[in-house]
Protein backbone atom coordinates (compact mmCIF):
# COMPACT_ATOMS: atom_id res chain seq x y z
CA UNK A 1 0.00 0.00 0.00
CA UNK A 2 2.77 2.44 0.97
CA UNK A 3 4.65 1.85 -2.28
CA UNK A 4 1.51 2.66 -4.26
CA UNK A 5 0.85 5.86 -2.31
CA UNK A 6 4.38 7.19 -2.59
CA UNK A 7 4.68 6.28 -6.28
CA UNK A 8 1.42 8.15 -6.99
CA UNK A 9 2.59 11.11 -4.95
CA UNK A 10 5.91 11.16 -6.78
CA UNK A 11 4.01 11.42 -10.09
CA UNK A 12 1.81 14.21 -8.74
CA UNK A 13 4.77 16.12 -7.32
CA UNK A 14 6.82 15.82 -10.52
CA UNK A 15 3.94 17.24 -12.52
CA UNK A 16 2.83 19.96 -10.14
CA UNK A 17 5.88 21.45 -8.41
CA UNK A 18 6.43 23.94 -11.23
CA UNK A 19 2.84 25.08 -11.32
CA UNK A 20 2.23 25.29 -7.58
CA UNK A 21 5.23 27.52 -7.19
CA UNK A 22 8.29 27.48 -5.03
CA UNK A 23 6.53 28.58 -1.88
CA UNK A 24 7.55 25.95 0.66
CA UNK A 25 4.40 26.28 2.72
CA UNK A 26 2.10 25.83 -0.28
CA UNK A 27 4.06 22.83 -1.47
CA UNK A 28 3.91 21.35 2.04
CA UNK A 29 0.10 21.76 2.14
CA UNK A 30 -0.36 20.31 -1.33
CA UNK A 31 1.83 17.31 -0.50
CA UNK A 32 -0.06 16.50 2.70
CA UNK A 33 -3.43 16.97 1.03
CA UNK A 34 -2.47 14.35 -1.56
CA UNK A 35 -0.84 12.06 0.97
CA UNK A 36 -3.93 12.00 3.19
CA UNK A 37 -6.17 11.51 0.15
CA UNK A 38 -4.32 8.42 -1.06
CA UNK A 39 -3.96 7.16 2.52
CA UNK A 40 -7.74 7.25 2.90
CA UNK A 41 -7.84 10.14 5.39
CA UNK A 42 -10.45 12.12 3.47
CA UNK A 43 -11.38 14.68 6.17
CA UNK A 44 -7.72 15.59 6.74
CA UNK A 45 -7.15 15.85 2.98
CA UNK A 46 -10.07 18.29 2.78
CA UNK A 47 -8.58 20.35 5.62
CA UNK A 48 -5.21 20.59 3.86
CA UNK A 49 -6.84 21.67 0.59
CA UNK A 50 -8.91 24.26 2.44
CA UNK A 51 -5.73 25.59 4.02
CA UNK A 52 -3.96 25.68 0.63
CA UNK A 53 -6.71 27.56 -1.19
CA UNK A 54 -7.33 30.06 1.63
CA UNK A 55 -3.66 31.02 1.76
CA UNK A 56 -2.85 31.10 -1.94
CA UNK A 57 -4.80 31.46 -5.18
CA UNK A 58 -3.31 28.21 -6.50
CA UNK A 59 -5.56 27.27 -9.40
CA UNK A 60 -3.46 24.29 -10.45
CA UNK A 61 -3.65 22.85 -6.96
CA UNK A 62 -7.22 22.01 -7.90
CA UNK A 63 -6.10 19.03 -9.97
CA UNK A 64 -5.56 16.92 -6.87
CA UNK A 65 -8.67 18.41 -5.26
CA UNK A 66 -10.85 17.44 -8.23
CA UNK A 67 -9.60 13.86 -7.96
CA UNK A 68 -10.54 13.89 -4.29
CA UNK A 69 -14.03 15.22 -5.11
CA UNK A 70 -14.45 12.53 -7.76
CA UNK A 71 -13.37 9.75 -5.39
CA UNK A 72 -15.82 11.00 -2.74
CA UNK A 73 -18.65 11.38 -5.30
CA UNK A 74 -19.04 15.15 -4.83
CA UNK A 75 -20.17 15.64 -8.42
CA UNK A 76 -22.23 18.81 -7.85
CA UNK A 77 -19.19 20.51 -6.35
CA UNK A 78 -17.05 19.56 -9.36
CA UNK A 79 -19.60 21.07 -11.76
CA UNK A 80 -19.72 24.24 -9.63
CA UNK A 81 -15.94 24.59 -10.05
CA UNK A 82 -16.03 24.07 -13.82
CA UNK A 83 -16.42 27.77 -14.83
CA UNK A 84 -13.32 28.63 -12.78
CA UNK A 85 -11.16 25.72 -13.96
CA UNK A 86 -12.32 24.77 -17.48
CA UNK A 87 -9.96 27.07 -19.41
CA UNK A 88 -7.04 26.53 -17.06
CA UNK A 89 -7.17 22.76 -17.65
CA UNK A 90 -8.18 22.84 -21.29
CA UNK A 91 -5.07 20.79 -22.25
CA UNK A 92 -5.41 18.30 -19.42
CA UNK A 93 -7.47 15.28 -20.63
CA UNK A 94 -7.65 13.67 -17.18
CA UNK A 95 -9.26 16.74 -15.62
CA UNK A 96 -11.59 17.12 -18.59
CA UNK A 97 -12.73 13.51 -18.12
CA UNK A 98 -13.52 14.30 -14.49
CA UNK A 99 -15.76 17.12 -15.71
CA UNK A 100 -17.49 14.79 -18.19
CA UNK A 101 -18.08 12.14 -15.54
CA UNK A 102 -19.45 14.68 -13.04
CA UNK A 103 -21.86 16.11 -15.63
CA UNK A 104 -23.10 12.62 -16.43
CA UNK A 105 -23.65 11.83 -12.75
CA UNK A 106 -25.84 14.90 -12.18
CA UNK A 107 -27.83 14.06 -15.34
CA UNK A 108 -26.54 16.96 -17.46
CA UNK A 109 -26.22 14.53 -20.33
CA UNK A 110 -26.27 17.02 -23.21
CA UNK A 111 -23.44 19.07 -21.71
CA UNK A 112 -21.43 15.90 -21.00
CA UNK A 113 -21.97 14.65 -24.56
CA UNK A 114 -20.97 17.97 -26.12
CA UNK A 115 -17.84 18.12 -23.98
CA UNK A 116 -16.69 14.57 -24.73
CA UNK A 117 -17.22 15.03 -28.48
CA UNK A 118 -15.26 18.29 -28.36
CA UNK A 119 -12.47 16.55 -26.43
CA UNK A 120 -12.34 13.75 -29.01
CA UNK A 121 -11.34 16.32 -31.62
CA UNK A 122 -8.44 17.57 -29.47
CA UNK A 123 -7.29 14.24 -27.95
CA UNK A 124 -7.67 11.81 -30.84
CA UNK A 125 -5.30 9.23 -29.36
CA UNK A 126 -6.55 9.25 -25.77
CA UNK A 127 -8.24 5.83 -25.37
CA UNK A 128 -10.73 6.79 -22.63
CA UNK A 129 -11.87 9.90 -24.46
CA UNK A 130 -12.17 8.11 -27.81
CA UNK A 131 -14.15 5.25 -26.24
CA UNK A 132 -16.51 7.64 -24.44
CA UNK A 133 -17.00 9.73 -27.60
CA UNK A 134 -17.77 6.63 -29.69
CA UNK A 135 -20.35 5.49 -27.14
CA UNK A 136 -21.89 8.96 -27.15
CA UNK A 137 -22.22 8.89 -30.93
CA UNK A 138 -23.88 5.48 -30.71
CA UNK A 139 -26.38 6.76 -28.13
CA UNK A 140 -27.16 9.58 -30.58
CA UNK A 141 -27.67 6.96 -33.30
CA UNK A 142 -24.67 8.22 -35.27
CA UNK A 143 -22.75 4.97 -35.94
CA UNK A 144 -20.77 6.45 -38.85
CA UNK A 145 -19.31 9.16 -36.57
CA UNK A 146 -18.52 6.52 -33.95
CA UNK A 147 -16.59 4.55 -36.59
CA UNK A 148 -14.69 7.63 -37.73
CA UNK A 149 -13.65 8.37 -34.13
CA UNK A 150 -12.49 4.81 -33.45
CA UNK A 151 -10.65 4.53 -36.78
CA UNK A 152 -8.90 7.83 -36.09
CA UNK A 153 -7.60 6.35 -32.85
CA UNK A 154 -6.59 2.96 -34.28
CA UNK A 155 -4.89 4.49 -37.33
CA UNK A 156 -2.76 6.84 -35.21
CA UNK A 157 -1.69 4.63 -32.32
CA UNK A 158 0.40 1.45 -32.17
CA UNK A 159 -1.55 -1.77 -31.71
CA UNK A 160 -1.81 -2.43 -27.98
CA UNK A 161 -3.43 -5.27 -26.00
CA UNK A 162 -6.19 -2.94 -24.76
CA UNK A 163 -7.10 -2.06 -28.36
CA UNK A 164 -9.29 -5.18 -28.34
CA UNK A 165 -12.22 -3.17 -26.94
CA UNK A 166 -12.18 -0.81 -29.94
CA UNK A 167 -12.34 -3.69 -32.42
CA UNK A 168 -15.16 -5.20 -30.35
CA UNK A 169 -17.09 -1.93 -30.48
CA UNK A 170 -16.42 -1.62 -34.22
CA UNK A 171 -17.86 -5.09 -34.72
CA UNK A 172 -21.05 -4.09 -32.91
CA UNK A 173 -21.31 -0.95 -35.04
CA UNK A 174 -20.99 -2.95 -38.25
CA UNK A 175 -23.74 -5.26 -36.97
CA UNK A 176 -25.98 -2.19 -36.63
CA UNK A 177 -25.04 -1.16 -40.16
CA UNK A 178 -25.81 -4.71 -41.35
CA UNK A 179 -22.26 -5.15 -42.68
CA UNK A 180 -21.65 -8.72 -41.52
CA UNK A 181 -18.23 -9.35 -43.17
CA UNK A 182 -16.76 -6.22 -41.56
CA UNK A 183 -18.29 -7.17 -38.21
CA UNK A 184 -16.66 -10.61 -38.40
CA UNK A 185 -13.31 -9.16 -39.44
CA UNK A 186 -13.23 -6.83 -36.43
CA UNK A 187 -14.34 -9.36 -33.84
CA UNK A 188 -11.52 -11.62 -35.08
CA UNK A 189 -9.03 -8.77 -34.54
CA UNK A 190 -10.52 -8.26 -31.08
CA UNK A 191 -9.95 -11.94 -30.19
CA UNK A 192 -6.41 -11.92 -31.61
CA UNK A 193 -5.55 -9.29 -29.01
CA UNK A 194 -7.59 -10.81 -26.18
CA UNK A 195 -8.26 -14.55 -26.76
CA UNK A 196 -9.93 -14.86 -23.34
CA UNK A 197 -12.52 -12.15 -23.89
CA UNK A 198 -15.74 -14.11 -23.38
CA UNK A 199 -18.10 -11.47 -24.83
CA UNK A 200 -15.93 -11.40 -27.95
CA UNK A 201 -16.42 -15.15 -28.43
CA UNK A 202 -20.17 -14.80 -27.92
CA UNK A 203 -20.34 -12.11 -30.61
CA UNK A 204 -18.09 -14.21 -32.87
CA UNK A 205 -20.44 -17.19 -32.49
CA UNK A 206 -23.62 -15.21 -33.11
CA UNK A 207 -22.15 -13.59 -36.22
CA UNK A 208 -21.13 -16.92 -37.71
CA UNK A 209 -24.57 -18.28 -36.88
CA UNK A 210 -26.17 -15.38 -38.77
CA UNK A 211 -23.86 -16.10 -41.68
CA UNK A 212 -24.99 -19.74 -41.67
CA UNK A 213 -21.58 -21.14 -40.74
CA UNK A 214 -22.87 -23.36 -37.92
CA UNK A 215 -19.58 -25.19 -37.41
CA UNK A 216 -17.72 -21.96 -36.54
CA UNK A 217 -20.68 -20.77 -34.46
CA UNK A 218 -20.55 -23.96 -32.38
CA UNK A 219 -16.81 -23.47 -31.85
CA UNK A 220 -17.42 -19.89 -30.68
CA UNK A 221 -20.23 -20.79 -28.26
CA UNK A 222 -18.13 -23.66 -26.84
CA UNK A 223 -15.15 -21.34 -26.27
CA UNK A 224 -17.43 -18.76 -24.63
CA UNK A 225 -18.67 -21.38 -22.15
CA UNK A 226 -15.14 -22.63 -21.44
CA UNK A 227 -14.05 -19.10 -20.54
CA UNK A 228 -17.15 -17.72 -18.80
CA UNK A 229 -18.40 -20.88 -17.10
CA UNK A 230 -22.03 -21.92 -16.81
CA UNK A 231 -24.62 -19.96 -18.77
CA UNK A 232 -27.92 -21.83 -19.09
CA UNK A 233 -29.34 -19.93 -22.06
CA UNK A 234 -26.13 -20.27 -24.09
CA UNK A 235 -25.73 -23.93 -23.09
CA UNK A 236 -29.26 -24.73 -24.26
CA UNK A 237 -28.72 -22.81 -27.49
CA UNK A 238 -25.47 -24.70 -28.07
CA UNK A 239 -27.24 -28.02 -27.60
CA UNK A 240 -30.13 -27.11 -29.93
CA UNK A 241 -27.74 -25.73 -32.54
CA UNK A 242 -25.55 -28.85 -32.40
CA UNK A 243 -28.55 -31.11 -32.90
CA UNK A 244 -29.65 -28.93 -35.81
CA UNK A 245 -26.14 -28.98 -37.32
CA UNK A 246 -25.89 -32.76 -37.05
CA UNK A 247 -29.38 -33.12 -38.51
CA UNK A 248 -28.54 -30.93 -41.50
CA UNK A 249 -25.30 -32.82 -42.18
CA UNK A 250 -27.03 -36.15 -41.93
CA UNK A 251 -29.84 -34.94 -44.17
CA UNK A 252 -27.31 -33.98 -46.83
CA UNK A 253 -25.70 -37.40 -46.68
CA UNK A 254 -28.85 -39.51 -46.48
CA UNK A 255 -31.82 -37.65 -47.91
CA UNK A 256 -35.14 -39.23 -46.93
CA UNK A 257 -38.39 -37.74 -48.25
CA UNK A 258 -40.17 -35.72 -45.56
CA UNK A 259 -43.49 -37.25 -44.59
CA UNK A 260 -46.57 -35.52 -43.26
CA UNK A 261 -45.63 -36.87 -39.81
CA UNK A 262 -42.25 -35.12 -39.57
CA UNK A 263 -43.83 -31.83 -40.64
CA UNK A 264 -46.49 -32.34 -38.00
CA UNK A 265 -43.85 -33.19 -35.36
CA UNK A 266 -41.96 -29.97 -36.09
CA UNK A 267 -45.14 -27.89 -35.86
CA UNK A 268 -46.17 -29.54 -32.59
CA UNK A 269 -42.67 -28.99 -31.14
CA UNK A 270 -42.80 -25.29 -32.00
CA UNK A 271 -46.23 -25.13 -30.34
CA UNK A 272 -44.64 -26.70 -27.22
CA UNK A 273 -46.96 -29.71 -27.48
CA UNK A 274 -44.09 -32.04 -26.70
CA UNK A 275 -45.88 -35.39 -25.98
CA UNK A 276 -47.70 -35.15 -29.31
CA UNK A 277 -44.47 -34.20 -31.12
CA UNK A 278 -42.74 -37.19 -29.51
CA UNK A 279 -45.46 -39.54 -30.70
CA UNK A 280 -45.13 -38.21 -34.26
CA UNK A 281 -41.33 -38.53 -34.35
CA UNK A 282 -41.52 -42.08 -32.95
CA UNK A 283 -43.77 -42.93 -35.84
CA UNK A 284 -41.22 -41.43 -38.25
CA UNK A 285 -38.44 -43.56 -36.72
CA UNK A 286 -40.55 -46.73 -37.08
CA UNK A 287 -40.86 -46.03 -40.82
CA UNK A 288 -37.22 -44.94 -41.27
CA UNK A 289 -35.17 -46.56 -38.44
CA UNK A 290 -31.78 -45.56 -39.95
CA UNK A 291 -32.60 -41.86 -40.28
CA UNK A 292 -30.32 -39.99 -37.87
CA UNK A 293 -32.19 -36.73 -38.43
CA UNK A 294 -35.36 -38.18 -36.92
CA UNK A 295 -33.43 -39.67 -34.01
CA UNK A 296 -31.67 -36.38 -33.24
CA UNK A 297 -35.00 -34.57 -33.26
CA UNK A 298 -36.35 -37.16 -30.82
CA UNK A 299 -33.45 -36.46 -28.43
CA UNK A 300 -34.11 -32.74 -28.72
CA UNK A 301 -37.77 -33.28 -27.75
CA UNK A 302 -36.85 -35.55 -24.82
CA UNK A 303 -34.20 -33.09 -23.59
CA UNK A 304 -36.70 -30.22 -23.74
CA UNK A 305 -39.12 -32.35 -21.70
CA UNK A 306 -36.24 -33.10 -19.26
CA UNK A 307 -36.72 -36.83 -19.89
CA UNK A 308 -32.98 -37.42 -19.64
CA UNK A 309 -33.18 -41.10 -18.65
CA UNK A 310 -35.22 -41.97 -21.73
CA UNK A 311 -32.91 -39.87 -23.95
CA UNK A 312 -29.85 -41.60 -22.49
CA UNK A 313 -31.36 -45.07 -22.99
CA UNK A 314 -32.01 -44.31 -26.66
CA UNK A 315 -28.52 -42.89 -27.17
CA UNK A 316 -26.92 -45.85 -25.40
CA UNK A 317 -28.74 -48.21 -27.73
CA UNK A 318 -27.69 -46.26 -30.84
CA UNK A 319 -24.05 -46.03 -29.69
CA UNK A 320 -23.89 -49.83 -29.34
CA UNK A 321 -25.53 -50.26 -32.75
CA UNK A 322 -23.06 -47.87 -34.44
CA UNK A 323 -19.83 -47.79 -32.39
CA UNK A 324 -17.85 -45.95 -35.10
CA UNK A 325 -20.36 -43.10 -35.37
CA UNK A 326 -19.49 -40.05 -33.26
CA UNK A 327 -22.93 -38.37 -33.45
CA UNK A 328 -24.50 -40.37 -30.60
CA UNK A 329 -21.72 -40.07 -27.98
CA UNK A 330 -21.36 -36.38 -28.88
CA UNK A 331 -25.11 -35.83 -28.41
CA UNK A 332 -25.03 -37.67 -25.08
CA UNK A 333 -22.15 -35.49 -23.91
CA UNK A 334 -23.98 -32.32 -25.01
CA UNK A 335 -26.98 -33.18 -22.85
CA UNK A 336 -25.00 -31.70 -19.96
CA UNK A 337 -25.62 -28.30 -21.58
CA UNK A 338 -29.34 -28.98 -21.43
CA UNK A 339 -29.46 -29.82 -17.74
CA UNK A 340 -28.61 -33.52 -17.57
CA UNK A 341 -26.21 -34.19 -14.63
CA UNK A 342 -22.69 -35.07 -15.78
CA UNK A 343 -22.63 -37.98 -13.30
CA UNK A 344 -25.60 -39.53 -15.10
CA UNK A 345 -23.90 -39.03 -18.48
CA UNK A 346 -20.70 -40.64 -17.16
CA UNK A 347 -22.69 -43.59 -15.87
CA UNK A 348 -24.24 -44.17 -19.32
CA UNK A 349 -20.83 -44.06 -20.99
CA UNK A 350 -19.48 -46.49 -18.40
CA UNK A 351 -22.33 -48.93 -19.03
CA UNK A 352 -21.64 -48.80 -22.79
CA UNK A 353 -17.92 -49.37 -22.21
CA UNK A 354 -18.74 -52.44 -20.10
CA UNK A 355 -20.18 -53.92 -23.32
CA UNK A 356 -17.78 -52.26 -25.77
CA UNK A 357 -14.48 -51.55 -23.95
CA UNK A 358 -12.76 -50.68 -27.24
CA UNK A 359 -15.25 -47.95 -28.21
CA UNK A 360 -12.90 -45.06 -28.97
CA UNK A 361 -15.53 -42.32 -28.87
CA UNK A 362 -16.96 -43.36 -25.51
CA UNK A 363 -13.47 -43.55 -24.03
CA UNK A 364 -12.67 -40.07 -25.32
CA UNK A 365 -15.88 -38.55 -23.96
CA UNK A 366 -15.29 -40.24 -20.60
CA UNK A 367 -11.81 -38.70 -20.62
CA UNK A 368 -13.35 -35.29 -21.32
CA UNK A 369 -15.75 -35.64 -18.36
CA UNK A 370 -12.86 -36.77 -16.12
CA UNK A 371 -10.73 -33.76 -17.14
CA UNK A 372 -13.58 -31.36 -16.43
CA UNK A 373 -13.88 -32.90 -12.96
CA UNK A 374 -10.12 -32.71 -12.36
CA UNK A 375 -9.71 -36.51 -12.44
CA UNK A 376 -6.51 -36.64 -14.49
CA UNK A 377 -5.63 -40.27 -13.72
CA UNK A 378 -9.02 -41.48 -14.98
CA UNK A 379 -8.71 -39.28 -18.07
CA UNK A 380 -5.29 -40.74 -18.80
CA UNK A 381 -6.65 -44.29 -18.58
CA UNK A 382 -9.55 -43.55 -20.93
CA UNK A 383 -7.31 -41.79 -23.49
CA UNK A 384 -4.82 -44.66 -23.46
CA UNK A 385 -7.68 -47.11 -24.09
CA UNK A 386 -9.01 -45.00 -26.96
CA UNK A 387 -5.69 -44.43 -28.75
CA UNK A 388 -5.10 -47.92 -30.30
CA UNK A 389 -8.56 -47.81 -31.90
CA UNK A 390 -8.25 -44.40 -33.60
CA UNK A 391 -7.40 -44.60 -37.29
CA UNK A 392 -7.52 -40.87 -38.09
CA UNK A 393 -4.00 -39.39 -37.67
CA UNK A 394 -5.15 -35.88 -36.76
CA UNK A 395 -7.51 -37.18 -34.08
CA UNK A 396 -4.81 -39.51 -32.75
CA UNK A 397 -2.37 -36.57 -32.53
CA UNK A 398 -4.92 -34.63 -30.46
CA UNK A 399 -5.28 -37.54 -28.05
CA UNK A 400 -1.47 -37.84 -27.75
CA UNK A 401 -1.27 -34.10 -27.15
CA UNK A 402 -3.83 -34.28 -24.33
CA UNK A 403 -1.94 -37.19 -22.77
CA UNK A 404 1.25 -35.10 -22.90
CA UNK A 405 -0.49 -32.30 -20.96
CA UNK A 406 -1.54 -34.80 -18.28
CA UNK A 407 2.04 -36.10 -18.01
CA UNK A 408 3.20 -32.48 -17.64
CA UNK A 409 0.73 -31.88 -14.78
CA UNK A 410 2.17 -34.97 -13.03
CA UNK A 411 5.78 -33.79 -13.58
CA UNK A 412 6.44 -36.85 -15.72
CA UNK A 413 8.54 -34.98 -18.28
CA UNK A 414 10.11 -37.95 -20.03
CA UNK A 415 6.65 -39.44 -20.74
CA UNK A 416 5.46 -35.99 -21.80
CA UNK A 417 8.29 -35.66 -24.33
CA UNK A 418 7.75 -39.17 -25.72
CA UNK A 419 4.03 -38.54 -26.16
CA UNK A 420 4.56 -35.11 -27.71
CA UNK A 421 7.04 -36.56 -30.19
CA UNK A 422 4.48 -39.24 -31.15
CA UNK A 423 1.92 -36.49 -31.68
CA UNK A 424 4.42 -34.53 -33.77
CA UNK A 425 5.06 -37.55 -36.00
CA UNK A 426 1.32 -37.74 -36.68
CA UNK A 427 0.79 -34.01 -37.24
CA UNK A 428 3.96 -31.96 -37.70
CA UNK A 429 2.09 -28.76 -38.58
CA UNK A 430 -0.03 -28.57 -35.41
CA UNK A 431 1.01 -25.25 -33.79
CA UNK A 432 0.09 -26.33 -30.24
CA UNK A 433 2.26 -29.44 -30.45
CA UNK A 434 5.13 -27.30 -31.78
CA UNK A 435 4.60 -24.75 -29.02
CA UNK A 436 4.72 -27.37 -26.27
CA UNK A 437 7.82 -28.97 -27.72
CA UNK A 438 9.43 -25.52 -27.83
CA UNK A 439 8.52 -24.93 -24.18
CA UNK A 440 9.90 -28.32 -23.14
CA UNK A 441 13.24 -27.76 -24.89
CA UNK A 442 13.51 -24.23 -23.47
CA UNK A 443 12.92 -25.40 -19.91
CA UNK A 444 13.38 -29.07 -19.00
CA UNK A 445 15.19 -30.10 -22.20
CA UNK A 446 17.68 -27.19 -22.07
CA UNK A 447 18.20 -27.10 -25.83
CA UNK A 448 17.44 -23.56 -26.98
CA UNK A 449 18.29 -24.26 -30.62
CA UNK A 450 15.57 -26.93 -30.76
CA UNK A 451 13.21 -24.64 -28.87
CA UNK A 452 13.68 -21.91 -31.50
CA UNK A 453 12.94 -24.36 -34.32
CA UNK A 454 9.62 -25.43 -32.84
CA UNK A 455 8.41 -22.00 -31.73
CA UNK A 456 9.12 -20.56 -35.18
CA UNK A 457 6.78 -23.19 -36.68
CA UNK A 458 4.06 -22.37 -34.15
CA UNK A 459 4.35 -18.60 -34.70
CA UNK A 460 4.30 -19.08 -38.45
CA UNK A 461 0.83 -20.53 -38.03
CA UNK A 462 -0.41 -17.87 -35.56
CA UNK A 463 1.92 -14.95 -34.86
CA UNK A 464 -0.51 -13.27 -32.41
CA UNK A 465 -1.24 -16.27 -30.16
CA UNK A 466 -0.38 -15.17 -26.57
CA UNK A 467 0.70 -18.68 -25.51
CA UNK A 468 3.11 -19.01 -28.42
CA UNK A 469 4.49 -15.51 -27.76
CA UNK A 470 4.87 -16.37 -24.08
CA UNK A 471 6.97 -19.42 -25.04
CA UNK A 472 9.10 -17.22 -27.32
CA UNK A 473 9.64 -14.85 -24.39
CA UNK A 474 10.69 -17.77 -22.16
CA UNK A 475 13.28 -18.81 -24.75
CA UNK A 476 14.63 -15.23 -24.89
CA UNK A 477 14.70 -15.14 -21.09
CA UNK A 478 16.73 -18.36 -21.01
CA UNK A 479 19.15 -16.71 -23.46
CA UNK A 480 19.39 -13.76 -21.00
CA UNK A 481 17.84 -11.46 -23.60
CA UNK A 482 15.76 -9.78 -20.91
CA UNK A 483 14.75 -6.57 -22.74
CA UNK A 484 13.45 -8.57 -25.73
CA UNK A 485 11.52 -10.92 -23.42
CA UNK A 486 10.13 -7.92 -21.54
CA UNK A 487 8.88 -6.29 -24.76
CA UNK A 488 6.85 -9.40 -25.63
CA UNK A 489 5.49 -10.10 -22.15
CA UNK A 490 4.53 -6.49 -21.44
CA UNK A 491 2.17 -6.60 -24.41
CA UNK A 492 0.65 -9.86 -23.11
CA UNK A 493 0.09 -8.70 -19.51
CA UNK A 494 -3.47 -7.51 -20.28
CA UNK A 495 -4.54 -11.15 -20.80
CA UNK A 496 -4.54 -11.70 -17.00
CA UNK A 497 -2.91 -15.11 -17.25
CA UNK A 498 -1.03 -16.21 -14.15
CA UNK A 499 1.80 -17.97 -16.02
CA UNK A 500 2.41 -15.01 -18.33
CA UNK A 501 2.40 -12.58 -15.39
CA UNK A 502 4.89 -14.73 -13.45
CA UNK A 503 7.17 -14.87 -16.49
CA UNK A 504 6.97 -11.08 -16.67
CA UNK A 505 7.77 -10.85 -12.95
CA UNK A 506 10.88 -13.03 -13.48
CA UNK A 507 12.03 -10.80 -16.33
CA UNK A 508 11.56 -7.67 -14.21
CA UNK A 509 13.50 -9.34 -11.41
CA UNK A 510 16.37 -10.12 -13.80
CA UNK A 511 16.30 -6.50 -15.00
CA UNK A 512 16.61 -5.43 -11.32
CA UNK A 513 13.08 -3.98 -11.33
CA UNK A 514 12.19 -5.61 -8.01
CA UNK A 515 9.15 -3.40 -7.36
CA UNK A 516 7.56 -4.28 -10.70
CA UNK A 517 8.44 -7.95 -10.14
CA UNK A 518 6.56 -7.78 -6.84
CA UNK A 519 3.56 -6.04 -8.47
CA UNK A 520 3.13 -8.66 -11.19
CA UNK A 521 3.68 -11.52 -8.72
CA UNK A 522 0.82 -10.20 -6.56
CA UNK A 523 -1.37 -9.81 -9.62
CA UNK A 524 -0.60 -13.40 -10.66
CA UNK A 525 -1.49 -14.63 -7.15
CA UNK A 526 -5.16 -13.73 -7.69
CA UNK A 527 -5.28 -15.73 -10.95
CA UNK A 528 -3.58 -19.07 -10.20
CA UNK A 529 -5.67 -22.07 -11.26
CA UNK A 530 -3.63 -25.25 -10.79
CA UNK A 531 -0.79 -26.78 -8.80
CA UNK A 532 1.80 -25.92 -11.45
CA UNK A 533 0.94 -22.23 -11.24
CA UNK A 534 0.84 -22.35 -7.41
CA UNK A 535 4.37 -23.83 -7.28
CA UNK A 536 5.67 -21.24 -9.76
CA UNK A 537 4.09 -18.50 -7.65
CA UNK A 538 5.69 -19.76 -4.44
CA UNK A 539 9.11 -19.93 -6.14
CA UNK A 540 8.77 -16.32 -7.30
CA UNK A 541 7.67 -15.15 -3.84
CA UNK A 542 10.66 -16.89 -2.26
CA UNK A 543 12.96 -15.25 -4.78
CA UNK A 544 11.57 -11.81 -3.94
CA UNK A 545 11.83 -12.48 -0.21
CA UNK A 546 15.58 -13.06 -0.51
CA UNK A 547 16.25 -9.41 -1.35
Amino acid sequence: MKKTIFYTLFCIISINTSIIGNNQTNFHRYFWANYNHFSGNISQANDWYKSLFSAHNCVYGYKGYLTLLMDTKQFEKIVTLMPLLQKKFVQDPDVQLIFVHALQKIKKTQLADSLIISLSQSFKTHPDIVLAAAQTYLQRKEPENALLTINGYLNNTPRRPNSFIFYFLKSHIYVQLEQLPSALDNVKKCLELHPHFDKGWLLYASLYEKEGNIKEALSGYTTFLEISGSNRSVEKHLFDLTVKYNSVNEHKQHLVPQTANIDKAIILFKQQRYPQALACINDCIIHAPQNKEYKLFKIQILATMKKFTEAAENLSEWIIEQPSCDIWPKTLSLLSHNGMPSTQIAAIFTSVLAKQPDNAWCNMYCADISLRNGQHDSAKTYLEKALPHITDKILASKVEYQLALIHYEHNNYSAMLTTLEHAYELNQECPHINNNLAYYWATKGKDLAKAHTFIEKALKYDSANPYFLDTQAVILYKEKKYPEAHTILEKLSAHNNSTILLHLAKVHYSLDNKEFADTFTKKAETLVKNNKEKKALEKMKLLLAQK
